[in-house]
């Protein structure tokens, strides 16, 4: 905080108080076996548009800028049942006719303990 111009001694931590805000693990995806899919788009609109088509209660989505291109990463829970690559190529048909370029897909598993 220093480095930052701040003064350590006027801050103090203070718990939450009742349903003021949920614990920080609440803000990442749930426990389990994910699967992301990556595109890079050549305009935010295209990146944007491709977040609205996909993002809904079970897809999360992030985005950046990389170099001259705009990197969207979908999160979504890994279906046992649905080999990752048929995930992965259902979500590249829906956003093909975007301009996007598929960077492919990786799988995570998360562990989230109290």
């Amino acid at each position: 905080m220093r480095n930052n111009g701040m003064d350590p001694s006027k801050f103090k931590l203070e718990p939450f108080e009742g349903g003021e805000a949920a614990p920080p693990m609440a803000a990442m995806f749930p426990s389990g076996a994910r699967l992301e899919h990556t595109f890079a788009f050549d305009t935010v609109n295209g990146a944007l548009s491709a977040i609205e088509r996909i993002v809904d209660d079970d897809v999360a989505a992030r985005i950046s800028r990389q170099t001259a291109k705009w990197v969207v990463v979908f999160d979504e829970p890994a279906d046992p049942s649905v080999p990752a690559k048929t995930a992965h190529e259902q979500v590249a048909t829906r956003v093909s006719d975007l301009g996007g370029e598929d960077r492919g897909f990786s799988h995570l598993t998360m562990n989230a303990t109290k």
